[in-house]
């Protein structure tokens, strides 16, 4: 992220955002009015030293209104400080714009990363470069790389929500044990899973079953199989400063006549050209089984085999493992990853300091157990170091803002889902694509070109050529 190319046009807050710095609006807003929740005075907030902070989040704090109440209160007790979170019920940049021009101000501001470096651009948010070096928890618990993603020009302005996941390929382990194969010994090559499928397909009866399936409508999960030539998925910027798409250049042919080539043999599903990540979903899962590999987030490991448990089905019969797919030229792997979530301080923020402190708390331990079990005594109970799920805690599904917390060394108290380990230990191989906002003009312009190219309607060099014309004459890209 040192050199970024927003292609975008800029959103104009700077000068709402600066007007109001005349004082906090107080709300009188109750639990359940629009989202928000205040923290009250009780005896869970005893600790409470500090001021007062004033947090607008999207997906972080309680499950509905009445949960949103003693999550602050857990925050609070934690922090030492008065929490409150507003949670907009739709909407949520727009309601952010909407309310930073009319003056109101927050200490602490949920962002995606394409909007944190929209407000980075307008000089909109508190940089923290200096404060997040010589801060032990967030220097310490956050891995260098995670910085490194959200650096612009060697500067921080944010902290962590969670850690963001990436894509590994999903295999259902027991289809390829039925076909006499062993997922941790496949060749890490195009050929090497070429054969794979071939030796799947020759095995697997199921009706329309096919070994490989992909959305490929959008290519946002072709990346691991881009690897295998060094191309990076989304927009890219040159060494001589201008975007371009890797996948679109003559250099991913080998790839696109692989897929096409699978396609031709009936290797790869149909359904490609069509379906979203729903449907793939739902051809991979336990009740289908139609199809053995897929690119999907490292999440669905763990919630595939979990919906299978609680179907009763046993691993024996249906166990979803993952690899890191083909190797890369220089013997390494490339992955995906989503961007990153994150909170930011903005310049007219009442209390810069206890907000500091909040993002040091979700780095921790304590901070990423809120973040994802949720709340002691709600979410689960906790007796002598042994966490128990409630029922209500089930239904949270482990996630109250960070499913997979930042903090590095996080033990998950509940314990991970099966093969959710083997997933995550992949991500090392995993970087985000460049956030634009004209990735749905990408999605649309390689998937169509990349289809054509898949089915035979058009040789692969003369659809690259296409696809880049497309991208260039719409203003994706920049060559």
């Amino acid at each position: 992220m040192k050199k970024i190319v927003i292609v975008a046009t800029v959103l104009c807050l700077v000068s709402g955002l600066l007007a109001g710095c005349s004082g906090r609006e107080q709300s009188s807003a109750q639990p359940g009015a629009s989202g928000q929740a205040s923290a009250g005075a009780t005896p869970a907030q005893q600790n409470v030293s500090g001021g007062e902070l004033k947090l607008l989040s999207e997906n972080t704090g309680g499950k509905d209104a009445d949960e949103m109440v003693i999550f602050c209160e857990a925050l609070s007790e934690a922090t030492g400080y008065k929490v409150s979170i507003e949670m907009p019920p739709a909407d949520y940049q727009n309601v952010v714009m909407q309310k930073l021009q009319s003056g109101e101000t927050y200490d602490l501001i949920y962002c995606t990363q394409l909007f944190y470096l929209n407000l980075i651009s307008q000089g909109a948010l508190v940089d923290l470069t200096e404060k997040v070096a010589q801060s032990d928890i967030l220097s310490k618990n956050v891995v260098q790389s995670e910085w490194d993603d959200i650096a612009v020009d060697g500067k921080i302005f944010a902290g962590f929500n969670k850690k963001e996941i990436h894509k590994p390929v999903l295999v259902n382990k027991v289809h390829l044990q039925q076909a006499g194969i062993d997922y941790k010994a496949i060749e890490p090559t195009l050929d090497g899973y070429y054969n794979v499928f071939k030796t799947l397909k020759d095995s697997i009866t199921t009706p329309d079953y096919y070994p490989l399936n992909i959305v490929l409508k959008t290519v946002n999960n072709i990346q691991p199989w881009m690897a295998a030539v060094g191309l990076k998925g989304g927009i890219v910027v040159d060494t001589d400063g201008k975007t371009y798409v890797p996948f679109a250049t003559d250099e991913a042919a080998p790839v696109w006549d692989w897929l096409r080539k699978l396609y031709a043999e009936e290797l790869l599903d149909p359904a490609c050209f069509v379906d979203g990540t729903g449907e793939m979903r739902s051809r991979f899962n336990s009740a289908s089984r139609t199809t053995s590999v897929v690119t999907d987030w490292a999440a669905y490991v763990g919630l595939h085999n979990n919906e299978a448990a609680a179907a009763g089905i046993p691993l024996t019969e249906y166990e979803v493992v993952s690899t890191a797919g083909p190797k890369t030229p220089d013997g390494s792997y490339m992955l995906t990853k989503g961007a990153a979530s994150l909170w930011v301080i903005p310049v007219n923020a009442q209390d810069p300091e206890g907000a500091f402190k909040v993002l040091e708390y979700f780095a921790t331990q304590e901070g990423g157990e809120l973040l994802s079990i949720g709340i002691r005594d709600y979410d689960y109970t906790e007796d002598n170091g042994t966490y128990k799920q409630t029922e209500i805690g089930a239904l949270h599904r482990n996630d109250h803002g960070a499913p997979i917390p930042i903090y590095k060394d996080f033990v998950h108290p509940l314990g991970l889902a099966t093969g959710m380990e083997e997933a995550l230990a992949t991500g090392v191989y995993a970087t985000i694509d460049m956030p634009t906002e004209v990735n749905k003009e990408y999605e649309e312009i390689v998937g169509n070109w990349g289809g054509q190219i898949v089915k035979g309607e058009i040789d692969t060099l003369s659809g690259l050529k296409s696809m880049r014309d497309e991208l260039l004459a719409r203003g994706v890209t920049q060559k």
